[in-house]
């Protein structure tokens, strides 16, 4: 099985192997063609000049050939040889017989030469001599391909130069290329990166100069646009289920849960706990509200309860519904116990007037026992103490009391 480090492999590795793929396939195929067509030209162009150059020749050995002048022809045919590419030249009588030749030295011929000559001028330019239209001999005239061998040399020398500066270009276009891409495609890293860390669906990718990465932007916009859209739908819910797992239906108020969690963070801090004090309110004539004006009418006076405890008690404090009729205050930054009585003796007031119920009023009173959280060792003592206080302020009026270990 691959590891990530051989199954994977950098863009810019992957621009240059194609990249160099298709140069050196094209370079070798154009410099195949440039190279054949050259050699092909400077081939014909050199038996045509091998042509012009034995005319010239032969003219020139006429009178020599005439009386048999061998030391003159010797002469001839090695200025010729100095002067021309001609690697053999051969002088024949009327009678097919050589007089004499003239060769260039071995020496002077590489073996690269040697294959070029065979290979490109292997067959002699044959030119008859006449003299009063009368053959009286042959020149046989073999072309030396040194200045074709030259000629190739230049070409493969420009060629490779060519290759360099071509190398160099294609290099640098990749470089340019490579960046140019990182660019785009850095920006489309780090806010994916950022949204797959962060959650930050709200990002959106910029604009791309590239065509293909803008169309990949604005797919990803549309996409992270529907992911955010439903994120926030289920944070909505996640909220709202959070909300009612920790709030009463009908008053709004935290409910008996959220109540319990509040109790027990006192008593993880002994310092709060020295200055807590918990309040149980329990409606005095619910029941009778109830039967009188029905359960609508009891709902109506749980809510009016609610408004108005919630409205007597200080920003710090906290109010919760626990059930039915049962209400509980946890009081904080509570210093003295006369704090306790004043607040007590506010929340009694919030009851003198009565509820306006579909055009009828509606008395209710209730009661209130007080428990300090510095007298309970434990939340389930503390609810437990203000409980029994609030049934013994029910006997009493006012309907409050503090409980008393």
């Amino acid at each position: 099985m691959l590891t990530q480090s051989e199954s994977t492999v950098s863009l810019q590795i992957l621009f240059r192997k194609s990249q160099f793929s298709i140069f050196a396939i094209t370079f070798l195929i154009c410099s195949f063609i440039f190279v054949s067509i050259s050699i092909f030209t400077v081939q014909s162009y050199a038996k045509q000049n091998l042509v012009l150059v034995g005319k010239t020749i032969s003219e020139r050995i006429q009178p020599a050939l005439v009386f048999n002048d061998v030391i003159t022809l010797d002469q001839i045919l090695n200025e010729s040889t100095d002067q021309h590419s001609i690697r053999l030249i051969q002088v024949f009588n009327a009678t097919n017989q050589r007089i004499t030749q003239h060769a260039q030295p071995e020496e002077q011929s590489s073996i690269l030469q040697h294959f070029f000559d065979r290979f490109f001028l292997n067959e002699a330019i044959k030119l008859p001599i006449y003299h009063h239209d009368a053959k009286v001999g042959e020149l046989h005239v073999y072309g030396s391909s040194a200045e074709i061998l030259k000629f190739v040399l230049k070409i493969f020398l420009g060629l490779a130069i060519g290759m360099l500066f071509i190398i160099f270009a294609l290099w640098r276009s990749i470089h340019l290329t490579y960046q140019r891409l990182m660019q785009a495609i850095h920006p489309i890293q780090n806010i994916a990166q950022l949204v797959s860390d962060q959650k930050a669906y709200n990002l959106r990718f910029p604009p791309n100069p590239i065509l293909e990465f803008q169309n990949l932007n604005q797919t990803f916009n549309g996409l992270l646009e529907e992911i955010q859209a439903w994120h926030n739908h289920l944070q909505n819910e996640n909220d709202q289920l959070a909300y009612e797992a920790h709030h009463d239906h009908l008053t709004q108020l935290p409910n008996r849960n959220f109540f319990y969690q509040s109790i027990c963070q006192i008593f993880e801090d002994p310092h709060s706990q020295q200055q807590s004090a918990l309040l149980f309110i329990d409606n005095n004539n619910f029941k009778e509200i109830n039967d009188q004006f029905g359960h609508l009418a009891g709902d109506a006076v749980l809510q009016e309860m609610a408004k108005r405890l919630s409205s007597r008690i200080r920003h710090n404090d906290f109010v919760a519904r626990l059930g039915g009729d049962e209400f509980a205050v946890i009081l904080k930054s509570i210093k003295q116990v006369d704090h306790l009585v004043s607040i007590a003796d506010n929340l009694l007031k919030s009851c003198e007037e009565p509820l306006e119920y579909q055009g009828y009023p509606i008395y209710f009173t209730f009661s209130i026992g007080i428990a300090l959280a510095q007298n309970a060792n434990t939340p389930e003592e503390l609810i437990s103490q203000a409980d029994q206080a609030m049934y013994k302020a029910k006997s009493l009026n006012p309907h409050w009391f503090i409980f008393h270990s």
